[in-house]
């Protein structure tokens, strides 16, 4: 490349995509930019052809999806799979990596998991009046604005608080789902465990629980996930970004997906995989489920957790019920399953409550925080979108 007018500065680079010189160098290191030297022998240059092509690429998307560019580092997705800062989330929960440390892996921050005894008393007392029927996400939601109220320095904005508050909320959600004080576990998928189900689990089974958290963990710019980031633009505290992302995952397009999976299951108990499924094509419901606006084929996380909970509950009588109906939706449906099939199975074999599966929620606390503090180091209000009017004139004025 020569030093023309195709040429920009690291400055003007990082301006035409809209983030800072640092995010500029990443693209650099990760093969997504080339740069040269001018002659000076110091100043670094880019293509603008290249830079415009980066600024200008396009993920499939849904039918109706309004496509939206974010730069990013902390996950890649292909037709295979996903990945956290490069490394394979199906390899992750191959070897068993605890939810805690991808976490961190996320938020590339290491710190302390613990939830001081006192915050842990005051999470429970919090949630022990409200019914037992309540569900997961309303607990959720109030167990993070109580934390906000109870941190003075909500407003620390740098990296290591945002991630100790993300350790602090993980830790004070399980917590406030305890019918009783179980005491410390050393995993915060065992403590979930005995929050969500009365069952003592094998170890297969709590480690699908933990599969599912790390799988969950994040998956791009999901509907909650881009509100967090827009949330983040405007300089909110993590206690708020969290309840923002809580807000979108309450559609049951999103985070309530499992549980209607979870009542198939309950209905296929009593009347047959077969005929729960005719029921549902002959009233031409949305199936939930199955299919996935990224994945053409497989969900790679739905055969990855499925894989964990067939070696934890093959041997139960239940597990009949979910292979029956999995077998029929890939026999039967043009579509293949997806992670909220598996997490609906999980929850249902697990004898927890439909709306366990909300636990979705839990999982992508960790990518909503991952993205908070990467949205966090670019300018302040990045996201301004511009509507076009559709209605009537201002100045029409009714017969």
């Amino acid at each position: 490349m020569s030093e023309t007018d195709s040429a920009l500065t690291a400055e003007q680079a990082a301006s035409r995509l809209g983030v800072k010189r640092q995010t500029l160098y990443a693209y650099v290191s990760r093969g997504l930019l080339s740069r040269t030297v001018a002659l000076d022998g110091r100043t670094s240059l880019f293509d603008a052809a290249s830079v415009d092509a980066l600024r200008s690429q396009r993920r499939r998307v849904a039918d109706g999806e309004v496509p939206t560019i974010i730069a990013s580092s902390l996950t890649s997705i292909d037709l295979g799979g996903h990945y956290y800062r490069g490394r394979s989330v199906v390899e992750l929960v191959a070897n068993d990596e605890p939810f805690e440390r991808v976490a961190d892996l996320l938020w590339d921050d290491v710190g302390v998991w613990a939830l001081d005894s006192d915050t842990s008393a005051r999470v429970r007392e919090a949630n022990a009046p409200l019914p037992g029927a309540t569900p997961l996400l309303d607990r959720l939601r109030i167990t993070v604005a109580l934390l906000s109220a109870l941190d003075p320095l909500r407003n620390d904005l740098t990296t290591p608080s945002v991630a100790q508050a993300g350790r602090t909320m993980l830790l004070a959600m399980v917590a406030g789902l305890h019918k009783l004080h179980l005491g410390p576990r050393e995993l915060l998928s065992d403590q979930l465990w005995l929050s969500l189900t009365i069952t003592p689990g094998t170890a297969d089974q709590r480690r699908a629980l933990n599969a599912a958290l790390v799988l969950l963990a994040d998956h791009g710019l999901a509907a909650s996930t881009f509100a967090v980031r827009i949330a983040a633009s405007v300089r909110a505290d993590p206690y708020s970004l969290v309840s923002t992302g809580l807000g979108a995952m309450g559609g049951v397009l999103h985070g309530g997906a499992s549980a209607q999976v979870h009542h198939l299951f309950d209905q296929a108990h009593l009347l047959g995989a077969d005929v729960v499924l005719g029921r549902e094509l002959a009233a031409h419901r949305h199936l939930p489920g199955v299919g996935h606006a990224i994945y053409r084929g497989s969900d790679p996380r739905d055969v990855a957790l499925f894989e964990l909970i067939e070696a934890g509950w093959s041997a139960t009588p239940r597990f009949e019920v979910v292979a029956t109906m999995r077998e029929l939706f890939l026999r039967r449906l043009p579509k293949a399953p997806n992670v909220d099939f598996s997490l609906g199975a999980l929850t249902w074999l697990a004898d927890m409550e439909p709306s366990a599966g909300q636990l979705f929620a839990i999982a992508r606390t960790a990518g909503w925080i991952g993205h908070a503090i990467e949205e966090l180091d670019e300018a302040a209000v990045r996201f301004r979108p511009v509507a076009r009017y559709v209605g009537p004139h201002p100045n029409a004025h009714p017969l």
